[in-house]
């Protein structure tokens, strides 16, 4: 959907309650964009394409979300402006819905925060959301503290800090885990492996007793075949005796 421009200005919408201003190329005292009213749902102004794009040079408010574009145009004015992290860009209620979420997720999203403009806004966030009832949990409230004088002095995270602490924790989570699913299928292939040398054993025995009854019946053929000879013997000898007897009679 191509970009609706006036004069070269397109839709900008704040939707929180805070003013949002910045140094602009056409307006001497720059753009500003009042804060909502408990009765509106947003603020739009049109903002010239060029002010905007230098901005996003100088600072985040386009990056977090601070200022937003139509819907229906927002994808193509990020692509534009190179905004790839879409996940960093939320709307107060988005922002106040993530803050009340408890989790590792949130708290690994947080300590990976690394734009001051919006860690600094939920540090705001959080306040604006105590006064209002909305309470966020003990440890992203303190994540959320500790990733803002992270940015601010620069330093290494420290090793006994909430967010180590759950990291950590996570870590060793994971690891349990893996160690858990490694003995689980080393239980499984023992049991395979018990299960294959069982039928192993039933072939091996049924081909034993299988040989067995074919040597049991191979010698009960020879016996047959040994009697029957013997028979035939004695049958070809009674009968030669017999023939010497009709011969004598003869005589």
């Amino acid at each position: 959907m191509a970009i609706d421009k006036v004069n070269g200005k397109i839709r900008v919408y704040n939707y929180g309650f805070s003013p949002v201003g910045f140094p602009s190329n056409h307006i001497p005292s720059g753009v500003f964009i009042r804060g909502r009213s408990e009765d509106e749902e947003f603020v739009v102004e049109r903002v010239h394409w060029d002010d905007i794009e230098s901005e996003n040079t100088k600072s985040d408010i386009f990056k977090i979300g601070l200022l937003r574009f139509h819907p229906d145009e927002e994808d193509e004015i990020y692509k534009k402006l190179g905004i790839e992290d879409r996940e960093n860009i939320m709307a107060d209620y988005e922002m106040i819905e993530f803050l009340m979420t408890e989790g590792i997720e949130t708290i690994k999203r947080i300590s990976n925060i690394n734009s001051m403009a919006l860690i600094t806004r939920m540090k705001s966030m959080l306040f604006q959301m105590e006064r209002i009832g909305k309470r966020a949990s003990h440890d992203v409230v303190s994540a959320v503290s500790e990733r803002l004088n992270e940015l601010i002095s620069g330093s290494r995270r420290n090793p006994n800090s909430v967010i180590s602490r759950i990291l950590e924790a996570e870590k060793e989570k994971i690891k349990k885990d893996q160690l858990e699913k490694t003995l689980e299928d080393i239980t499984k292939r023992v049991n395979e492996l018990e299960r294959e040398r069982e039928e192993q054993t039933r072939i091996i025995k049924e081909k034993d007793e299988l040989l067995r009854k074919s040597q049991n019946a191979i010698e009960d053929l020879l016996k047959q075949v040994e009697k029957l000879t013997k028979q035939n013997k004695n049958t070809t000898k009674k009968s030669n005796k017999d023939s010497e007897n009709v011969e004598e009679d003869t005589y």
